[in-house]
């Protein structure tokens, strides 16, 4: 039923009435745009592409090298998986995990030993040190002399871009390893080849199944993804240890009609699912929320319940908006007037940061289900939602006050402050000041440490006014679904001083060498070692967060009068709450 004529250079598929040349048949097999099916049969056919056809300025001379050196890396790591001695405990590892042997050949599954130069010593008359520290797969000494291997003593997972060529690899430490306090899982630098918020990983062997059943299942991890597809939910990808972007939208609703978000059950899964929500509401996909139960991550849940019992709910998985209401009714209850408000306002909100929701037909469905499950009439719904529009219209006209060189009253005199601050801080810098402008030094660096950051620290832990405000764009790029690079948060800002203040704090970060003492952070263990340069910053500031929590608390125990009989349960919170920063005081000196 399908034939393909070589002088025409054409098919036909009878069974679908689908024909074409090769160039149609790669758009529809592999749910490609047309320019990428150009890069895809230039490279099969080792054609460079004309420079017009490409997008923006021509693209690195050296992509085809890079491709092969990480094609080249890949095999050499499956083969020490597989055909070595030092490859045996990982090889153990796998097996302990429950990955089967088709599962490791399917995916080509590796293994970097527990040397600093293995891959370097493999590559000698092969290929130049420099090609592989811009494919990632080598790091430049801190001191400046040499290289090492980025990978040691883990089990690599390959990560294929949407034309299945490797372009990056996950690493997993092996558990005896002797690097104390090394970071779980680390995945490749970004490289002119890899950009991980615009790949999904397992894609190349998702692909089919994706089309097959026109639903996606999209997990936070490589290792579940990989799970699931081997448990036969072969319809799986992952994201690469990033929040969902609006990419990874863009290329979920182009490959399937159902997205399924399957999120842990824990609290940072569920919030991970709420961050997501309002990058699909607003657009033409089924968006389905899958959290586990019992605080389950996808790979307990197969081991403890099996795949049938996964696929039962899967296939019961709640909509968007379902899932928010439900969520939303189990945080606040329904039994008091105020806990129902506090629903009606979440799902509100919902709408109102949905880009491109307002006014359509989508919108008024969403609004008609509430009545009904909270006890009230479309047009009080209807009604509050106008009020928290007004809300946050006013909310974005301060913002833009706040940032933009403002007007005649308040503004300009906020401009001159933020410029006095800025000269001052240009000039010289309090202990506090520096803590502050050495997170937002990491920040630009390395943008990928800004998840890391928002679990412990937020914008209202900075006490200079010019930094919190730099610190808060980075986290409302971050929620657009963009890591707040150099170039990102700058294009943000309006403010010429701002703009000025972020290129000193880069330059700085340049001065210091922030990233080569990363590079060496990451060699050491990575970033979640208690060693580690982020670590030390957040640390300083959650230890100032508390001085300040203790003496704003040590004032009402204080002055509570001396005949006071009888201690309050309050008063004595507060003296616990002494006893303990006095602790963690003597400890910090010690």
């Amino acid at each position: 039923s399908f034939t393909v004529n070589p002088e025409r250079q054409s098919y036909k598929c009878w069974a679908c009435s689908e024909g074409g040349d090769c160039f149609s048949f790669v758009m529809k097999h592999d749910n490609l745009g047309f320019r990428e099916t150009l890069e895809f049969l230039a490279h099969r056919a080792h054609l460079e592409l004309p420079s017009q056809l490409r997008r923006g300025p021509a693209e690195p001379s050296h992509k085809p090298q890079l491709y092969d050196v990480l094609s080249w890396a890949q095999d050499e790591f499956h083969n020490c998986l597989l055909a070595t001695a030092a490859g045996e405990r990982a090889r153990k590892y796998l097996r302990e995990r429950g990955f089967t042997q088709a599962t490791i050949s399917r995916c080509k599954f590796g293994y970097s030993p527990d040397d600093w130069e293995w891959l370097i010593r493999k590559a000698k008359g092969k290929f130049d040190t420099e090609l592989l520290a811009d494919a990632g797969l080598v790091s430049k000494r801190a001191e400046g002399s040499g290289y090492y291997d980025f990978f040691r003593d883990r089990v690599l997972f390959p990560i294929l871009d949407e034309r299945s060529h490797p372009v990056a690899f996950g690493g997993r430490i092996l558990p005896d390893n002797k690097f104390e306090g090394a970071q779980k899982y680390l995945n490749s630098n970004e490289s002119p080849v890899f950009h991980k918020t615009r790949l999904c990983f397992g894609l190349t062997w998702a692909r089919e199944a994706i089309k097959k059943t026109e639903t996606v299942l999209v997990t936070e991890g490589y290792t579940d993804c990989l799970k699931l597809q081997q448990a036969g939910l072969m319809n799986t990808v992952a994201t690469l240890g990033t929040t969902l972007t609006e990419s990874h939208v863009t290329l979920l609703k182009r490959l399937a009609k159902t997205v399924v978000l399957v999120y842990d059950g824990d609290g940072p899964g569920k919030l991970a699912s709420e961050r997501a929500l309002p990058k699909f509401l607003a657009q033409n996909v089924d968006l389905r929320i899958l959290t586990l139960p019992d605080g389950l991550d996808p790979d307990e849940f197969l081991q403890e319940r099996g795949p049938a019992a996964m696929q039962r709910l899967i296939d019961a998985a709640p909509e968007v908006a379902e899932y928010q209401l439900r969520l939303l009714m189990e945080r606040h209850g329904t039994g008091t007037i105020d806990a129902r408000m506090r629903i009606l306002d979440g799902m509100l909100q919902l709408l109102i940061v949905s880009s491109g929701i307002a006014g359509t037909v989508k919108e008024d469905l969403l609004i008609g289900r509430l009545p009904q499950r909270l006890g009230l009439s479309e047009s009080d719904v209807r009604k509050r939602l106008k009020e928290l529009r007004g809300q946050d219209r006013e909310r974005l006209i301060r913002s833009n006050e706040r940032r933009v060189s403002a007007t005649e009253s308040t503004g300009e005199s906020l401009q001159h402050r933020w410029k006095q601050t800025i000269l001052s801080l240009q000039q010289s810098q309090s202990k506090d000041d520096l803590l502050e402008c050495e997170l937002l030094q990491l920040l630009f660096t390395s943008p990928d440490m800004i998840d890391a950051v928002r679990r412990e620290i937020g914008p209202d832990d900075f006490g200079n006014e010019v930094l919190r405000e730099l610190l808060t764009v980075c986290f409302d790029v971050h929620d657009d679904g963009w890591l707040p690079s150099f170039d990102k948060v700058l294009s943000q800002l309006e403010c010429p001083d701002l703009k000025g203040l972020i290129v000193w704090i880069d330059e700085q970060a340049r001065e210091r060498d922030i990233a080569g003492k990363l590079a060496q952070d990451a060699a050491l263990g990575g970033t979640d070692s208690s060693e580690s340069l982020l670590r030390q910053v957040l640390n300083g500031l959650k230890w100032r967060r508390t001085q300040e929590t203790h003496r704003a608390a040590q004032g009402p125990v204080i002055e509570r009068p001396r005949d006071a009989m009888k201690l309050t349960q309050e008063t004595l919170d507060r003296l616990q709450q002494a006893s303990q920063f006095h602790q963690q005081r003597t400890a910090k000196k010690a």
